[in-house]
């Protein structure tokens, strides 16, 4: 497996000339940050990036976690990686100082998230889970919980995990059956819960689960389920943890990747505490648990997505790296020696991996100055369009972005040949790693139906129709510039355009006269989305390129910075004429094609 290095010049690029860092630099509420603080938070979390969590990556994959007597040990060397981390106060870089945290924009946290995944994405589970139960107990939970947990998530001391799925419910979270009975001011949970990554492990002293069950009496389904805090080690008068909480891990699962993140089965109230049945905390209102958690949920989401952009550019800087050193063939004109770089196939694949990877950064980057704007922008309206459109965001991202990662580090091991399909090169793992991404928290096929049905619907595609009249509005821009190498890219997203804007017409329709059909072509819907959405901020990123190479009469850039704006010029073009062009295949199966995965009986699968 090659080095890791954090591609900071195209991050910053992304940051500051694309998606609007200064938009983001100094809200309301926020601390404000500049570009040379900015900058010296992303070289400071490259270097730990790539000296201490990417030397763990392959070894934690190799050694995987152990299980014994209900205790999970985490592979060598992640403790010290972990004391490292929390010491540099990374957990808490978006959080509000009141808990110790730095305050900083969601847009800085997710520039940074993307540099732990690359580096480590086993390892970068687990902060990214506290991360998320710290943003729903600063949201719902009561003062006396803030106070107490608050400030120990924050700095890391202790870590924050969601326990959702049960056994027998797997998504549908309205069949779960964990049960909380009161008792005094507080209530007993009883249950078991599947699949919690990081719901045990030995890198904090205390474990804070966020976990979902039924009060006595309340309705079935999904309108009766509360939310609790159930600590690890309940809290003693000192603050630090004290007994043992009814709490424990029953066996941690043999997964396909991320072998360095323990994914496991949590038994809560069945005697193996010290008290009888797990002590938990209700976070706010009874029978509103689900809506609560959601804001945890889509908080993962996104980071979900930064997972994916991650190992993406892991696994094209793999595929850079190993593609101009492998020596196959001869050049045609010198008859020399030929690294396989140097073959047109190889290089499309290679621009294939590099230009989806550009263009879900770019997507992420973009969702994070959302979720900023959202939640602390000055101006009332401004934040409830950014609400509304980080509702539609939020399942593109997770699922286009997690999507596309499969499919780069799918190629990547392809760039590799034969040497790909080996484990020890590493290329293998990539894709190993990644491919849980489009499965958990909501698969990608719910994802792309919560998009159609509810995001697209309960607004009859408003914030949809907004998105892509920016987008058409853009083209102005394009022409004002004008330019050979702009053309191409202009006309592929047109027509990307008319076909995301044709499907989001036929999918509100389907939604009220033919539901079963918007959700058969939900998903190459949302893919089409994606697609077009990420042509957009490449075509944006084209343009900045082509102002700033004619700033000086197209010499070196008015920065002297030619080549990576040539760079980019180039990366968007292949976009555009390479992906762009399948935009009109996706409006079909969104379409079109719905009726086909319907005409087949179940009885003929």
């Amino acid at each position: 497996m090659t080095v890791y290095a954090a591609p900071l010049r195209d991050m910053q690029f992304v940051l500051e000339e694309l998606v609007g860092f200064d938009a983001v630099a100094a809200l309301p509420g926020r601390t404000a940050i500049d570009t040379e603080t900015l900058a010296a938070i992303l070289d400071e979390a490259g270097r730990f990036g790539a000296e201490i969590l990417a030397p763990l990556n392959q070894t934690g994959d190799e050694l995987g976690c152990r299980y014994e007597n209900g205790a999970v040990t985490t592979p060598a060397g992640f403790c010290d990686a972990y004391a490292g981390f929390t010491g540099g106060g990374w957990t808490g870089l978006p959080c509000a100082p009141d808990h110790g945290g730095q305050g900083l924009p969601w847009l800085v946290a997710t520039a940074v998230s993307e540099i732990w995944n690359g580096a480590n994405m086993s390892f970068a589970l687990c902060p990214t889970l506290t991360l998320g139960a710290v943003e729903l107990l600063a949201a719902h939970g009561t003062e006396e919980q803030k106070k107490t947990y608050l400030p120990r998530m924050v700095s890391g001391e202790w870590c924050g995990v969601m326990a959702l799925t049960e056994p027998q419910a797997g998504s549908d979270l309205g069949a779960m059956t964990a049960k909380a009975e009161p008792d005094g001011d507080d209530y007993r949970i009883r249950g078991q819960k599947i699949f919690i990554s990081w719901g045990a492990h030995d890198m904090a002293e205390n474990i804070i689960h966020m976990v979902l069950a039924r009060l006595p009496g309340a309705a079935a389904g999904p309108k009766g389920i509360s939310l609790f805090l159930v600590p690890e080690f309940l809290p003693g008068d000192d603050g630090k943890p004290g007994m043992r909480n009814d709490v424990r891990c029953l066996r941690i699962e043999r997964k396909l990747g991320i072998h360095g993140s323990p994914t496991c089965t949590m038994a809560y109230g069945d005697g193996g505490g010290e008290g009888e049945g797990a002590l938990g905390f209700l976070i706010g209102e009874e029978n509103r648990g689900l809506d609560h958690m959601f804001t945890m949920m889509n908080n993962a989401r996104l980071a979900i997505a930064h997972q994916g952009l991650g190992v993406a550019e892991r696994a094209t800087q793999q595929a850079v790296a190993y593609a101009r050193e492998r020596i196959q063939g001869r050049d045609a004109k010198t008859n020399s020696p030929l690294a396989i770089i140097g073959h047109g196939d190889v290089r499309r694949m290679l621009l294939t991996m590099r230009a989806k990877t550009e263009a879900m950064r770019a997507l992420a980057y973009f969702a994070a100055v959302t979720v900023d704007l959202a939640a602390h922008h000055g101006e009332a309206d401004v934040r409830t369009m950014h609400k509304a459109r980080l509702g539609l965001l939020t399942p593109i991202v997770k699922a286009w972005c997690t999507d596309t990662a499969v499919e780069v580090a799918s190629i990547g091991i392809q760039v590799h040949g034969g040497a790909g399909y080996i484990e020890e090169t590493g290329a293998a793992q990539h894709l190993r790693d990644v491919r849980v991404t489009p499965i958990y928290e909501g698969t990608n096929g719910i994802q792309a139906i919560d998009l159609v049905r509810r995001k697209l619907a309960r607004d009859d595609g408003l914030a949809g129709r907004a998105m892509i009249e920016e987008m058409r509005q853009f083209d102005g821009e394009i022409e004002a510039v004008g330019g050979p190498a702009m053309a191409p890219i202009r006309a592929a997203l047109a027509d990307g355009g008319a076909a995301l804007a044709r499907a989001t017409q036929w999918m509100n329709e389907a939604n009220r006269d033919r539901p079963d059909a918007a959700s058969a072509g939900a998903a190459p819907y949302l893919q089409l989305f994606g697609t077009v959405l990420g042509g957009y901020l490449m075509a944006r990123s084209a343009l900045i390129a082509e102002r700033r190479l004619t700033a000086k009469d197209g010499a070196e850039g008015a920065d002297g910075d030619g080549n990576f704006y040539r760079a980019k010029l180039a990366t968007a073009r292949f976009y555009a004429e390479s992906v762009l062009s399948g935009c009109t295949g996706l409006e079909r199966a969104a379409t079109s094609g719905a009726e086909a995965a319907l005409a087949l009986d179940e009885g003929s699968f």
